[in-house]
């Protein structure tokens, strides 16, 4: 089954990351993404602090009961949220070292022959390239979220949204390092892509869980890694 690919290809990243050939190449990243996350973490809380104080001060007087139930549902849709985003900008941050960790996992026929600090001006030029792709959809998608009836499917939108781009996110490592531009990445995922929505939905899952999820960037990219040259075997063939 294709979705059965993209889910086996994580779990298969997920024990191959602590291997101990690769799991040097996965502390750099690692402590990268448990920066961010923390950070990003500490700033998210002191903004959901202020916006859960914000509404309880201005609720009806009738509706003061709901109290003891808006404050933690705040908080926990803002360690959701925010451990998910913050994932995601660290897996950015950390894009030079998690392309090294790519060609750990799948060495290329012809690997860049530069040091991984000359590799960092070319990795975020196509993480921005990424963010390009990615931003006029979730705009898009905000758009659906707030009309009435429509709405109501936004849920299941988001999951699909957010499982596509982590699959465009963390496969991309493997396209780059074989010398291959974006769309390279972009058609070869749509070729196949109940495979990537499968890998992408895991990560998605892994990414939401809190203080864990800076493990998730590179097991997604050694995942991710393992999902493309699987697609580029099959291909092949």
């Amino acid at each position: 089954m294709a979705l059965g690919l993209g889910i086996q290809n994580f779990f298969t990243g997920l024990s191959m990351t602590f291997k101990p050939e690769v799991r040097p190449f996965v502390m750099m990243p690692a402590a990268v993404s448990f920066v961010v996350i923390v950070a990003g973490l500490w700033l998210g809380f002191s903004y959901v602090s202020d916006l859960s104080n914000y509404l309880v001060s201005n609720l009806p007087g009738w509706l003061t009961w709901l109290e003891w139930l808006l404050v933690p549902l705040l908080y926990l849709a803002g360690i959701l949220i925010g451990a998910w985003m913050f994932g995601l900008l660290a897996a950015i941050v950390g894009s030079p070292f998690l392309g090294e960790l790519s060609i750990r996992v799948d060495p290329p026929s012809n690997p860049p022959q530069r040091a991984w600090w000359q590799e960092v001006a070319p990795a975020l030029k196509r993480e921005l390239r990424k963010l390009a792709y990615h931003l006029p959809r979730l705009l898009l998608l905000l758009i659906v979220s707030v009309i009435p009836v429509i709405n109501v499917i936004s849920p299941l939108l988001w999951l699909g949204f957010g499982a596509w781009m982590m699959a465009v996110q963390f496969c991309d490592y493997s396209t780059e390092n074989r010398g291959a531009d974006f769309k390279s990445t972009l058609s070869k995922l749509k070729q196949h892509r109940a495979s990537a929505l499968g890998f992408g939905l895991c990560t998605t899952v892994g990414m939401s869980i809190p203080l864990l999820n800076f493990l998730i960037a590179p097991v997604a990219v050694v995942g991710g890694t393992l999902l493309m040259r699987d697609l580029y075997a099959r291909s092949s063939t």
